[in-house]
């Protein structure tokens, strides 16, 4: 078995759940596992696995290592590389190529394709072992760095979405798979939510444009005098002041409440008692947009029906049995969703839970997730075995 690093710009983070998961389900998969870092977030509770910052000491013994060939093949990709300077970018993954020696890592992944996937793969070029990288959403759709040479020269491209798998293949005819990021099933636990005449709804990211919370509040307004709702917003952004007034604006204040950002275990323990999440995500002016949107997994994963829209990644999640699909940004249709969703009897309510979790148990758990992860990794031929460059093709999964 490989031993797997992974590589983030910053770990942890609160809103990229995803990393952490993946690593840990890595683990419990039987892999040695470990992170690097560019930025290490100091966390009180301790992680099971390690976690290095890149660059922090140099391991000497490493340079003996060192061949033409593999000096070589670092330059050739760091050359055809535009965004980062390059004796910047050659230095810094010299050193990330000794940690990776010093602790005989066999496989390095990086998470997002910007600079992080640029120094796995010239790092890994440089300790002779493979190498590959996932992309999420703004790095692939909002700024997009190098990545036709990224994929040209990764073992293996990862694609949280069929949507995005479809760009990358435009970009470069690579070894790009597809795999949705999972959800620790075990972690969260439906629960029993008695009949009433009020429904719980909530909203869980950040408040940003792509999330389409605009669009939410003002399609709530028209029910006020229909039905007995509340919403919970779960999270903070850039947009807080301006939702504020919205909601006062329209005059929600007694049915919308801000909770303000909150970490991953009080998602597991509270979001199981919702009715509904709601998630009307959207493509920002930027063109920032979720591609493969955890959120709505973890709600499925505690049997909470879920509201969201037509982007390609949410379309990959959710189906007619597990939830409703609106237009983006269309106000009139999200209104009739939701009051489409209170209408139903309680009966048809709960078979939407049920089929909600067993969906994401069949295609979205995190350590099934993992060890395809794993066995792609593992079939991946040795670098000396390798042509200069990959030549393999787009495999849809």
């Amino acid at each position: 078995m490989k031993n797997i690093a992974i590589v983030a710009p910053t770990f942890p983070v609160l809103s990229e759940t995803f990393i952490r998961t993946e690593v840990e389900s890595i683990q419990e998969s039987g892999y040695q596992v470990m992170v690097f870092t560019l930025k290490k977030n100091k966390e009180k509770t301790k992680t099971r696995y390690p976690v290095h910052t890149i660059g922090d000491h140099f391991h000497l013994p490493f340079l003996k290592s060192l061949t033409p060939k593999r000096i070589k093949n670092c330059w050739q990709f760091i050359n055809e590389q535009q965004s980062l300077p390059k004796r910047s970018l050659f230095f810094y993954s010299l050193k990330l190529a000794a940690q990776l020696v010093e602790h005989n890592i066999h496989h390095v992944h990086a998470h997002f394709c910007q600079h992080t996937a640029a120094h796995a793969i010239a790092a890994a070029k440089l300790a002779g072992i493979t190498v590959s990288f996932v992309g999420h959403g703004h790095d692939v759709n909002e700024t997009p760095f190098d990545i036709t040479t990224k994929i040209k020269h990764a073992d293996l491209v990862i694609a949280v979405c069929q949507f995005m798998a479809d760009k990358f293949n435009q970009y470069h005819h690579g070894n790009i798979k597809v795999l949705h990021c999972g959800v620790k099933t075990s972690l969260f636990t439906p629960q029993l939510r008695p009949a009433s005449p009020s429904f719980r709804f909530v909203f869980v990211g950040r408040l940003i444009e792509s999330k389409g919370l605009t669009y939410l509040i003002s399609s709530l307004q028209p029910l006020i005098n229909n039905y007995h709702f509340s919403l919970d917003i779960i999270g903070d952004g850039e947009l807080a002041e301006s939702l504020h007034e919205q909601v006062q604006s329209l005059g929600l204040c007694a049915h919308i409440n801000f909770l303000g950002a909150k970490p991953h275990h009080w998602i597991t323990q509270n979001l199981p008692y919702y009715d509904c999440l709601i998630a009307p995500f959207c493509v920002a002016k930027s063109g920032s947009v979720d591609t493969g949107p955890l959120v709505l997994k973890e709600a499925m994963s505690v049997s909470v029906p879920v509201i969201t829209t037509d982007l390609p990644g949410c379309q990959e999640i959710v189906s007619a049995g597990t939830g409703y699909i609106v237009e983006q940004n269309n106000i009139e249709q999200l209104t009739h969703a939701i009051s489409d969703f209170v209408s139903l009897s309680p009966s048809e309510r709960l078979t939407m839970g049920l089929n909600t979790r067993k969906a994401v148990l069949e295609n979205f758990d995190a350590h099934k997730q993992a060890l395809t992860l794993c066995r792609w990794i593992e079939t991946l031929p040795s670098p000396s075995s390798q042509p200069l460059l990959s030549t393999s093709h787009y495999t849809p999964e």
